[in-house]
C-alpha cells in the first residue's frame, strides 16, 4: 500500500483518508495513523476534527488500543464514555467518508474492555436523508460479511423508530439482513415490524419496493430472497421483487418519451438475426412448424425482435416482459389510447430502422398484425399451464434476479416434453458484465461495481446448468468460446484472477441451451 508522507501534512489528505479506508487492517496503516495524529495536533478547524477523531478510533480500534486510548481520553475529557459532542463529531466524520460498515465492525470486534465502554452507547446510524447512499453503497457488495454486521446495529438501533420516513429503511435492512446473513434473527426483525404477520402487507411491500428502487437494489435484493435457504423469509417477502403492472404502465406514461437509448439497437441485429435463425433450425427439427406451434418469447425485451421475427416467420408467438414496446402497454380510455400513441410515435421514430435492417438482414418481412406481446411479470405470467410446444429465453437468465422462478414459470406453460431455447452470457467470461473492463476480467474482483442499469446475478456457467436440469432433460449445451478472450488469456494474466476459474468458463462467450420439459 502506498501511503502519503505526512510531513508536511498534504492539503488533500481528506482523499487520502477515504482511499485507506478501503483497506483498514493494512498492516502499515497502524505507525502512519500514529504520526499523522502526532502532527496534526495544530489542526483544529471542524473538517480537521472530524477526520482526526476518526483517525484515533481507527488506530485504536484497528491496531493498537495502548497508543490510541490516550488520545481518545484527552479528547473526551478523561470520561470513560463516548461523550454526547464527542459522538456528534464522530458520527459526521463517519457520514462524511462512509466508514458506518467499519465502525460497526469496529464496535462488535472490541475486545478491550475500555473500548467496550467507551463505545457503549455510539451507533454509527447516518440520518434518514444520507441512507439512499450508504445503502446503494453497500448493495454493491450485498454479501460482504461485514455490511451484516452494520445491518444487525442498523436493525437493533432503529427498532423503536416507528416514523413513516424510517420505516421503508428498517423494512429493507431488515429483508436484507434475513435474506443474506441470519435468516432467523432478521426474520425476527421483519415480524417485530410487521406485528407477527407471516407476510408483507401490500402496503408494506410497497414501502420495501420504494426503498429498494431507490437504492438500486431491486434485482440484487429479489435475487437474495430467491436465494434464501430459508422458506419463513421467502414466504414472508414472497411478494417482494414482482413488479406492480399497473405502476409500470404509469411510470411509462409519467415520464417523457425518451428512447434514446434503444438508438444504437440496429448494431445488434446481426446477432438478433443469428439467435432467430438458429432458433428456427432448432424448432424445425423438434417438428414444430409455422401454422401449428405456439411459441411463448419469455422476457422478450423492450423490442422484442425474437416475438417479431418468429411471427414473421408463421408462428404464433406470445412476447412477455415489463418492458415492452409502448405501443402494447395495456391503456382504459381513449385518453389513455391518445396517450400512448405519443409514446408509441417516439418509439417508432427511434426503432424504425433498426427493424428495416432485421427484416433485411433476416430475409423476411415483418407483420405487426400478427404480432402479440403482453405486459407481465415473467414469474407470475397469468397464463394457462401446458400452454406452449416451444418457449423462447434470448440473453436474459444471466440478468434474471430470480433464475428458478424464471425457469418454473417456463416449464410450468410448457406441455410435456415442450422445447426451451435458451442463451446465456455466464459471468465469469470477458463480456460478463455486459463490456469489456479495464483491466480485462476484472468485473471477478470482489471490489467491481456492477453497472446497475443492466444488474447481473453473476451465476456461473455450472449454476445454470444444474437450475435448467431441475425442470429439463437438457439435449443440447453449446459453450462458444470468444477469439478475444482466448488471445487476452495469457498465463500472467490467469494468474491474476480468483483461483477457481477454469480457463473455458473465462473465454466462453455465450451458451447455447436446447432442453425438453421432463
Amino acid at each position: 500500500m502506498t501511503l502519503p508522507s505526512l510531513n508536511p501534512i498534504p492539503a488533500d489528505i481528506e482523499a487520502h483518508i477515504q482511499r485507506l479506508l478501503q483497506n483498514p487492517g493494512d498492516p502499515d496503516l497502524g505507525p502512519w495513523l500514529v504520526e499523522l495524529i502526532q502532527n496534526s495536533g495544530h489542526m483544529s478547524t471542524g473538517d480537521d476534527m472530524r477526520w482526526r477523531l476518526l483517525c484515533m478510533v481507527w488506530l485504536t480500534a484497528e491496531f493498537d488500543v495502548e497508543q490510541g486510548w490516550p488520545y481518545l481520553m484527552w479528547l473526551n475529557m478523561q470520561e470513560p464514555v463516548m461523550s454526547t459532542h464527542m459522538s456528534q463529531i464522530l458520527i459526521e466524520a463517519v457520514d462524511d467518508y462512509s466508514a458506518h460498515v467499519h465502525l460497526a465492525n469496529w464496535i462488535v470486534e472490541a475486545e478491550d474492555e475500555r473500548l467496550k465502554t467507551f463505545f457503549q452507547d455510539f451507533r454509527p446510524i447516518p440520518a434518514q436523508r444520507r441512507l439512499p447512499v450508504l445503502m446503494k453503497a453497500l448493495l454493491t457488495q450485498p454479501t460482504h460479511p461485514k455490511t451484516g454486521v452494520w445491518l444487525d446495529i442498523f436493525c437493533q438501533s432503529t427498532a423503536d423508530d416507528k416514523s413513516q420516513r424510517m420505516r421503508p429503511w428498517r423494512l429493507l435492512a431488515a429483508g436484507w439482513y434475513a435474506s443474506a446473513y441470519n435468516p432467523p434473527q432478521g426474520l425476527a426483525y421483519l415480524r417485530d415490524m410487521i406485528d407477527g404477520a407471516a407476510r408483507l402487507s401490500p402496503a408494506d411491500n410497497r414501502l420495501l419496493t420504494e426503498a429498494a428502487a431507490e437504492a438500486n437494489g431491486l434485482a440484487t435484493l429479489t435475487q437474495l430472497i430467491a436465494d434464501c435457504p430459508n422458506d419463513q423469509v421467502k414466504a414472508t417477502l414472497a411478494d417482494f421483487g414482482h413488479p406492480d403492472l399497473a405502476a409500470v404502465v404509469e411510470t411509462v406514461l409519467t415520464n417523457p418519451p425518451d428512447y434514446s437509448h434503444l438508438a444504437d439497437s440496429v448494431n445488434h441485429a446481426p446477432e438478433e438475426v443469428e439467435t432467430f435463425k438458429r432458433n428456427l433450425a432448432c424448432l424445425e427439427q423438434a417438428g414444430l412448424t409455422p401454422g401449428s406451434a405456439k411459441l411463448l418469447d419469455l422476457a422478450c425485451g423492450p423490442l422484442a425482435s425474437q416475438t417479431v421475427l418468429l411471427a414473421a416467420a408463421g408462428y404464433e408467438t406470445l412476447g412477455v416482459d415489463v418492458d415492452i414496446p409502448p405501443g402494447y402497454l395495456p391503456l382504459p380510455g381513449v385518453m389513455s389510447w391518445f396517450k400512448r400513441n405519443k409514446y408509441k410515435s417516439a418509439w417508432q421514430e427511434t426503432t424504425d430502422s433498426y427493424y428495416a435492417t432485421l427484416a433485411q438482414q433476416a430475409g423476411v418481412k415483418l407483420n405487426w398484425g400478427k404480432v402479440k406481446i403482453e405486459l407481465a411479470d415473467p414469474t407470475r405470467l397469468k397464463l394457462p399451464d401446458g400452454r406452449f410446444d416451444a418457449v423462447i429465453c434470448h440473453d436474459y437468465l444471466q440478468h434474471a434476479p430470480d433464475v428458478a422462478g424464471l425457469l418454473a414459470e417456463a416449464a410450468r406453460v410448457l406441455k410435456p416434453g415442450g422445447l426451451l431455447l435458451a442463451d446465456i452470457r455466464p459471468y465469469a467470461g470477458l463480456r460478463g458484465a455486459g463490456e469489456p473492463v479495464d483491466p480485462p476480467w476484472g468485473h471477478l474482483y470482489p471490489a467491481f461495481i456492477a453497472d446497475t442499469s443492466q444488474p447481473l446475478n453473476k451465476w456461473r456457467e455450472a449454476r445454470f446448468k444444474a437450475a435448467i436440469a431441475s425442470s429439463f432433460a437438457i439435449e443440447q449445451w453449446l459453450p462458444e468460446s470468444d477469439p478475444q478472450a482466448q488471445t487476452l488469456l495469457t498465463p500472467e494474466v490467469q494468474a491474476t484472477l480468483p483461483n477457481d476459474y477454469r480457463s473455458e468458463e473465462l473465454t466462453c462467450r455465450i451458451v447455447r441451451v436446447a432442453a425438453k420439459r421432463k
